[in-house]
């Protein structure tokens, strides 16, 4: 009924990392070119930072998207939430296409299997890409030394792989801490929010995205969604959302500053209780 309500084929600001969406801002653009560059120059480390909500996870999607149309890549993602060096690699290698790798195999038997994987890729001039999301989340030297391991596999011409870390602002602390890591990093690209007109646009986008033929918020409703989420894209899409499902309980046709206010009330307790406990990618 909500859809229907609104003329929509799709939720519009549901958030979710989902491509049909991308909305091509000067820091999102910005962004992809400069991974796109670290992949295809065939770089050792990429670096994709941000605050929490800037549309990080969103930028990696489309790059591996991008990648998979393109052909020649192998592509693995891994989220921060590793802990154990031994693993770490182990889930790499089978994300990275090793076949028949038992749990508990023997560290030099991993590295052994990984590097002639890496190596048969090669020579089918398929380039591997591993991309670790959340990677601000991964606090143990010991994965990191793990990782570092993993670029010194040598290629024909270079690293045997690209490592993509993407992650909220201490990232750069966790990198900079790994002796040696550091010097790896080629490329580092930081998304920032969206400026007010181009939250504006974001929002317009969104809804076309989704089937509108027409804005559905007023200027001043957008103005205020814009001015209140700091333009963020997580913070839009929150906001955004609940004016809409507010608007549509009250059989509205359209979506004014008072019920962007009633959604803000909502919407700002549930930040500032994240704020105090959520992490910062």
């Amino acid at each position: 009924m909500y859809l229907d309500h609104w003329k929509l084929r799709l939720r519009p600001f549901r958030d979710a990392p989902d491509t049909r969406f991308f909305f091509h801002s000067g820091t999102h653009d910005a962004a992809l070119a400069e991974l796109l560059y670290a992949v295809d120059e065939r770089l050792a480390v990429a670096l994709l930072t941000g605050p929490f909500g800037s549309g990080k996870t969103l930028v990696l999607r489309a790059l591996l998207g991008g990648l998979s149309g393109a052909g020649g890549y192998r592509t693995a993602v891994l989220t921060g939430r590793l802990t154990d060096p031994a693993e770490t690699v182990l889930a790499a290698a089978r994300a990275l296409g090793v076949e028949d790798l038992a749990d508990g195999v023997s560290e030099e038997r991993l590295r052994g299997r990984l590097e002639e994987h890496l190596g048969a890729l090669a020579a089918e001039s398929t380039r591997p890409v591993l991309v670790i999301d959340d990677a601000q989340a991964v606090d143990s030297p010991a994965v990191w030394e793990a990782l570092r391991g993993m670029l010194a596999i040598p290629g024909a011409d270079g690293p045997a792989l690209t490592l993509i870390l993407s992650g909220g602002p201490q990232l750069l602390e966790r990198v900079a801490a790994v002796p040696g890591f550091g010097e790896r990093v080629r490329v580092c690209t930081t998304l920032v929010p969206l400026s007010d007109e181009e939250s504006l646009d974001y929002i317009l986008h969104r809804l076309a995205c989704a089937g509108s033929a027409s804005g559905i918020f007023t200027r001043r409703a957008a103005e205020d969604i814009a001015r209140l989420s700091g333009g963020l894209p997580s913070r839009i899409n929150h906001l955004a959302d609940l004016a809409l499902a507010a608007a549509f309980g009250l059989g509205l046709k359209a979506v004014g500053p008072e019920v962007v206010a009633m959604a803000a009330k909502e919407a700002t307790a549930v930040w500032s209780g994240a704020a105090r406990g959520a992490p910062a990618g």
